[in-house]
């Protein structure tokens, strides 16, 4: 059972994780605290994806230990739906409110449309919950896979790379948003948008097969541009 009050909703000590003959990640020791946005930079196939998933518990690893106290909801980089089924902005956050085991036989009380249309509202979408998603703008749909992760009340929300594809206007006005989630919800997020991510961060992990905490995101920020790490 999730506590609100625990300071470190995730940590990982000593954790290896590897594909086959290929260690993506080893030697992974940090905590996350509640209620922050935790950046996640690094080099294509450095491993952010596969610590994503671990921390999703998607993963199990090969060593260490991982414990999760709060609730945690996965946002992947492509959603897990063919966008040209006929499915509404509402009814696809609606799918947040069910057990995964239930959903296909649901029928949704009063309370779980009411936190759906909650959802809808934050993230800014409440003109297009009737709207089919096939409909939606990239910017749009990634905004309804969040929707539908607040409507999970879930404790922490991990996202990888939600950005992806966008022009950086629509990853600026994502940004925004995960900037004023994190006042209720722990945020984890890769991206390969580096400086927007790191200006809304509170810390930052460089990830590159193994993990580096930097708890000031503008020291990364630094290295990065400075070519000092790559």
């Amino acid at each position: 059972m999730s506590n609100k009050t625990d300071i470190h909703p995730i940590s990982f000590n000593q954790v290896r994780f590897c594909y086959a003959n290929v260690c993506a990640l080893g030697d992974v020791t940090f905590k996350i605290p509640r209620k922050t946005l935790t950046a996640l930079a690094g080099p294509n196939g450095g491993g952010k994806s596969t610590l994503i998933r671990l921390i999703a518990g998607l993963l199990k690893p090969e060593s260490g230990r991982i414990e999760r106290r709060q609730t945690i909801a996965y946002v992947p980089q492509v959603p897990a739906f063919d966008t040209s089924f006929p499915l509404t902005v509402r009814e696809v956050v609606l799918m947040g409110t069910l057990e995964a085991a239930i959903r296909p036989f649901a029928h949704y009380k009063a309370k779980q449309k009411q936190v759906a249309s909650q959802a809808i509202s934050k993230v800014g979408l409440t003109d297009f919950e009737n709207r089919g998603i096939g409909q939606l703008s990239g910017g749009q749909l990634r905004r309804v896979m969040i929707a539908r992760a607040l409507a999970s009340a879930a404790d922490v929300i991990a996202l990888d790379e939600p950005d992806a594809n966008l022009d950086i206007d629509a990853a600026r006005e994502l940004y925004a948003l995960l900037h004023t989630l994190k006042a209720e919800k722990t945020i984890i997020l890769a991206s390969h948008h580096i400086d927007e991510m790191l200006d809304i961060a509170d810390r930052a992990f460089y990830v590159n097969r193994t993990v580096a905490v930097y708890d000031r995101p503008h020291d990364l920020k630094e290295l990065l541009k400075d070519g000092l790490i790559r």
